[in-house]
């Protein structure tokens, strides 16, 4: 008979995960990332400093937990049945999502990953790699449809929309507003049609 190994230490207490990165996520709405410290982290939690580090290592990856947490309902998430609908309304939401609050932290997450690969290879597992996805059901089903053409590499087709929206939302050189994304999501589509 195998015996189950028991747990050795207090068990983790999830309430106070919850209550760390909401507090990560409410100074990150004061301040930049590159500001916040774990012990104002743990401060504004009402907890210690090794509870924090216990958990987390660093502020990036309670940022990351924090911003998955927030996010995790605003994602972009098309309701047309058709994939030319589906990629149009798509393209429209990911401009209005990466429009919202959430752009300035992404923008700033990614800023702080160009010179620390271990945070560009979390951001890109939990957040970018599911989203791309999604998007690639959208474009598959298209394909496989007939609406879409196959010679194109997936990578390539999203690369072709995400681009410039995640371009003119962290250069601020111009408007991210309805009528990009209306023109954005044509052109796409324009492309991608057989």
């Amino acid at each position: 008979m195998k015996k189950t190994p028991s747990q050795t230490g207090r068990p983790r207490n999830d309430e106070l995960n919850t209550q760390i990165k909401q507090a990560a996520w409410e100074l990150l709405a004061q301040r930049p990332l590159a500001e916040l410290t774990i012990n104002e982290i743990a401060a504004r939690a009402e907890t210690t400093r090794p509870a924090v580090y216990r958990r987390w290592s660093r502020v990036e990856d309670i940022v990351i937990d924090a911003f998955l947490d927030a996010v995790s309902e605003s994602v972009p998430s098309p309701k047309a049945s058709e994939p030319s609908e589906q990629l149009h309304e798509y393209i429209l939401l990911l401009c209005n999502f990466v429009n919202s609050w959430a752009g300035r932290v992404i923008a700033e997450i990614l800023g702080r990953a160009q010179s620390d690969p271990q945070l560009m290879t979390k951001f890109q597992e939990v957040f970018l790699m599911p989203r791309r996805g999604h998007a690639s059901e959208i474009i598959k089903r298209g394909q496989d449809s007939g609406c879409f053409r196959t010679d194109l590499e997936m990578d390539f087709i999203i690369d072709l929309y995400a681009g410039p929206i995640y371009f003119r939302a962290f250069s601020h050189h111009a408007e991210l507003d309805q009528s990009f994304a209306e023109q954005l999501a044509d052109v796409v589509l324009k492309t991608l049609r057989k």
